[in-house]
């Protein structure tokens, strides 16, 4: 099965809808623009959402138990 990706953006909110089967990675951040002590304008982080930041330990700790870890069909 293939991935699906469906991304609404407003202002200040992003949804995205996708379904697939197997393993998978999601990485989402967030920029701002403000203003340094030099005056310039920069670009700031200011939202950082990685799927292997939670995936990976619980891998770990299912696999550390005995138990089997398989990627499966899901749909968000």
């Amino acid at each position: 099965m293939g991935r699906l990706w469906d991304k609404y953006t407003g202002t200040r909110l992003a949804v995205t809808r996708a379904s697939g089967s197997g393993p998978s990675m999601t990485v989402s951040r967030e920029w701002t623009y403000e203003k340094g002590s030099d005056g310039r304008r920069r670009k700031v982080e200011t939202f950082r959402f990685d799927s292997r930041d939670m995936k990976n330990p619980l891998r770990d700790t299912v696999l550390g138990a005995g138990w089997t870890w398989r990627g499966v069909a899901y749909r968000l």
